[in-house]
């Protein structure tokens, strides 16, 4: 069973939730109990962000923010802000994930915010946007497009990625990157501290899993030809890293032509990546079942050992992908540590 936030290690992170505020307003984080945490400050503003599509100006405080991509409203709601817009996670079968809605419903006393429409083509709903008049579009983990920011700035100043599409560096600097956007750069190192004070403590739970190589990857459709990995940049790859895990050295060989976020390896290959562990999500039902089945992945050394480690539960394959302020110490509380634990040792562990 589950322990709740509130009765586990994790309490000082939800403990120092901000107070109860609306669906589009902004809390005061001295209110909430027992935070002492700073208030945010208007002479914060102006604020400037470089991104991979110039610079972006934030006049002033926002209060009414829209969230695309992945991640970010994570973020704004642990700094007191619950979302007026943000993208669908698959996480949760409402559209939102569990960990969001806990937050925004328990601990800020909020709404849960309008889920924004993308279509096949990945275009947003600009006029469902607009119609929420927001002061703020927050994308730095998505693929927002050149031509998706000047339609988007046009409504409100907008922050997508940094540099490379859907990826936004370790989770810390995002989230510092978001606390900058709000004005809340201290109560965002505050947020970093408490989640990190709660993975070392996690951590040294399980000495077991120090130095241990990995590869995190993702599960095959029937009759694919490559795995598809993870590079070592991902937030996924980093947030193993984090509990003493290290990257599989020949998972730089494997990925050096990828151009984005992740690469391939042929099947026939596959005996090139060496690892003691291999971890993965599924993505998409059967997958597993493919991929275990496969005849050359079925003898690739992690798999023939038992020694992998693949997550079904649309939760844990979020939580663990998109890691943030939030979904760390939920699926911390999870377990994601103790199969973590139990793959390593040869206990092979489908989520």
């Amino acid at each position: 069973m589950r322990r709740r936030p509130g009765s586990s290690s994790l309490a000082a992170l939800l403990v120092s939730a901000t107070l109860m505020l609306g669906a589009c307003g902004a809390a005061d984080p001295d209110a909430a109990a027992g935070t002492g945490a700073p208030a945010s400050s208007d002479d914060a503003f102006p604020v400037s962000l470089e991104h991979a599509h110039g610079t972006t100006t934030i006049d002033a405080k926002p209060e009414r923010i829209v969230t695309l991509g992945w991640m970010a409203e994570d973020v704004v709601a642990s700094l007191g802000i619950v979302p007026v817009g943000v993208p669908t996670n698959y996480a949760g079968e409402d559209g939102y994930s569990p960990w969001f809605s806990e937050y925004v419903t328990e601990e800020l006393d909020g709404e849960l915010p309008e889920i924004i429409e993308v279509d096949g083509e990945g275009e947003f709903d600009l006029e469902q946007i607009l119609a929420l008049e927001p002061d703020l579009i927050l994308a730095p983990h998505s693929g927002m497009t050149e031509v998706q920011y000047e339609r988007m700035s046009e409504i409100a100043p907008t922050v997508p990625y940094a540099e490379t599409p859907w990826l936004s560096g370790p989770w810390q600097d995002f989230t510092r990157e978001i606390g900058t956007a709000m004005g809340e750069s201290e109560l965002a190192e505050e947020r970093i501290d408490q989640t990190e004070e709660t993975i070392a403590q996690t951590a040294a739970e399980h000495p077991e899993l120090q130095g241990t190589d990995f590869i995190y990857g993702v599960t095959l459709w029937e009759g694919e030809t490559e795995m598809g990995i993870y590079v070592s940049d991902d937030p996924r790859v980093q947030f193993v890293e984090q509990f003493g895990l290290v990257i599989s050295p020949s998972l730089e060989a494997a990925t050096e032509d990828a151009e984005d976020f992740a690469g391939g390896v042929s099947l026939e290959n596959l005996d090139t990546l060496e690892t003691d562990v291999f971890v993965a999500w599924e993505g998409g039902a059967g997958r597993t079942d493919a991929t275990l089945q496969d005849p050359l992945v079925s003898r690739w050394g992690p798999i023939a050992a038992g020694t992998y480690y693949v997550m079904n539960d649309k939760g844990f394959a979020m939580a663990t992908s998109a890691p943030t302020v939030l979904s760390i110490p939920w699926v911390l509380d999870e377990g994601f540590l103790d199969d973590l634990s139990s793959a390593v040792a040869g206990g092979a562990v489908i989520r």
